[in-house]
């Protein structure tokens, strides 16, 4: 499973916090969206045809300027 954090902006006076999210989290809450959107613009057997989850994933993490992480640690344990 991929990770990817972004900044997200919880008050300018406070600043920004980290925000992470799963592949899986991606896949489920942006991709319907993404799909919809794309098959309106590009027609549904284009989308079907030449397009998959990666090019979504890859537009999430432009939009969100985020990156991959390559682990996920749980702050209690350290692992």
């Amino acid at each position: 499973m991929r990770y990817f954090c972004y900044d997200e902006l919880v008050d300018p006076s406070e600043g920004s916090c980290v925000v992470t999210v799963s592949e899986q989290e991606i896949r489920e809450e942006y991709y319907p969206w993404w799909y919809e959107k794309m098959c309106k613009k590009y027609g549904k057997e284009e989308v079907d045809e030449n397009w998959s989850f990666e090019e979504c994933l890859e537009d999430w993490v432009t939009v969100h300027y985020a990156w991959r992480v390559n682990a996920i640690y749980d702050d209690e344990e350290g692992e």
